[in-house]
Order: C-alpha cells, then structure tokens, then sequence
C-alpha cells in the first residue's frame, strides 16, 4: 500500500471512529481487524502516532461497552420520580 493511500485508510478511520459505538451493526472487532492490517513497519512516524491514537480510541470504546455489559441496573423505590 502506498504511502498516500495508507493515509487515506487512517484518514477514513479516524473520521468512522468519531461515530462508531458498541452498539453498531458493524462489531468492534472488525474495527480491530482493520486496524491490524497496517504494517507497523513500513509506516511513517506520524502514521504509526495515527494508528495508535485510533488503537487507544477503539480500546476506550471497547472498555466503555465492556463497563456498560457488566452495570447493574440503577434501582429505584416504589412510586419516586427521576
């Protein structure tokens, strides 16, 4: 992949990572796939601080769905309002 594409591809994933969410259609782990696929040694310095801002921002989505799963349900009384 050349050097202008690879930045297209971390472009396009740094656009869909500001609108994924655990909850899409699309698993997190194909996300993951996706970021998997670049060669970390035939990146260029600012593309490998790319790819691992996405790899840290997909994580805090993936801990932020994980924390969501394992939540107990908020508990009210009888009759109260929120």
């Amino acid at each position: 992949m050349s050097y202008q594409n690879v930045d297209q591809e971390i472009a396009h994933l740094e656009h869909v990572f500001g609108l994924i969410s655990a909850q899409d259609r699309i698993p997190l782990s194909y996300w993951r796939n996706r970021l998997r696929m670049f060669d970390q040694s035939s990146l260029m310095p600012t593309q490998r601080a790319r790819v691992a801002r996405l790899e840290a921002t997909l994580r805090a989505i993936e801990t932020s769905a994980a924390q969501t799963a394992h939540a107990e349900p908020v508990l009210r009384t009888a009759g109260t309002r929120s």
